[in-house]
C-alpha cells in the first residue's frame, strides 16, 4: 500500500490564506509519503499579495522545485484549479517537470488506480468536460485585482461573507451532484472503478460522504472560519 496525501486550495500569496502556518505538516507527510498531490488553487494568482505575475509566478516555481527536490522519494503532483490556472504558470510546470523525475502536473485531474483527484470548479454549475475549458480559458489571463479590491474583499472576509456565500452555494449534495456528472461526462465515473474522489474549490468540507457508489473527501481551505485538513489518502 502506498502512503498518500493531497491538500487542496493553500491560496499561496493571497494575504488572506493562512497557508504558511502549514508548511511543517505538508513537508512532514510529503518526508515519508510516496505520493503528493497539491490538488488546485495551490497558487492565487487572482489575489496575489506579491508585485506582479512574473513574482508570482517565481515564488511559486521556487517552492514546487524546493519541494520536489527535498523529497525525491516521493512523486509530487500539482493538479491545477481555477485561480492558477496561468498561462506563464503552466509553461513554468511543464519545465518543472521536464527537469524533476519526481514532479508532474495536471491541468484537470489525476486518477491513481481507483482513487480520483479534481480541483472542484465543476462544482460552480453542471458541467462538461467542454465547458470546463472553455471556462478555465478565461482564467489563462486574469489579471491580479490589485490593492483597492483586496481591501473590499479584507473588509468582506472579516464579515465572515466568504463563509456564507461558500455554505450557501456549495451544499453537499447539489456539489456532489455536480461532480459525479463531470466524472461521468469523463468516462471516470464509479462503474469505471473510480471509489474514492478528492476534491477542493468550495471551501467546504467533505469528510467521506458516500454518494452514487463513490466516496467523496474535501479537505477545506486555511482561511479564517473554514476548517482545514491535509487529508491522508488510501490508495
Amino acid at each position: 500500500m502506498q502512503s498518500a496525501y493531497v491538500v487542496s486550495d493553500l491560496h499561496m500569496f493571497c494575504r488572506r490564506s493562512r497557508w504558511e502556518i502549514h508548511l511543517p505538516a505538508l513537508h512532514a507527510a510529503a518526508a515519508g509519503a510516496d505520493l503528493f498531490v497539491f490538488n488546485g488553487d495551490s497558487v492565487d494568482f487572482k489575489w496575489s499579495s506579491l508585485p506582479g505575475e512574473e513574482a508570482t509566478i517565481r515564488a511559486a516555481m521556487d517552492f514546487f522545485r524546493d519541494f520536489a527536490e527535498r523529497y525525491p522519494a516521493c512523486q509530487v503532483h500539482v493538479n491545477l484549479g481555477n485561480h492558477d490556472y496561468n498561462h506563464g504558470f503552466i509553461i513554468a510546470l511543464d519545465q518543472l517537470a521536464r527537469e524533476q523525475r519526481n514532479f508532474s502536473w495536471h491541468p484537470f485531474y489525476l486518477r491513481v488506480g481507483r482513487t480520483f483527484f479534481l480541483h472542484g470548479d465543476v462544482a460552480n454549475r453542471k458541467m462538461s468536460h467542454r465547458r470546463l475549458k472553455r471556462y478555465r480559458s478565461r482564467w489563462l489571463h486574469h489579471r491580479n485585482q490589485g490593492a483597492l479590491k483586496n481591501r473590499m474583499y479584507d473588509a468582506a472576509f472579516r464579515a465572515g461573507a466568504h463563509v456564507a456565500v461558500a455554505r450557501m452555494a456549495f451544499p453537499h449534495r447539489r456539489t456532489l451532484r455536480r461532480v459525479m456528472a463531470y466524472l461521468e461526462d469523463i468516462g471516470h465515473c464509479g462503474e469505471t472503478g473510480v471509489d474514492r474522489v478528492y476534491f477542493g474549490h468550495t471551501h467546504v468540507p467533505v469528510s467521506g460522504v458516500r454518494y452514487n457508489g463513490v466516496t467523496f473527501h474535501n479537505g477545506g481551505a486555511p482561511m479564517e472560519g473554514v476548517d482545514f485538513k491535509l487529508l491522508e489518502v488510501q490508495l
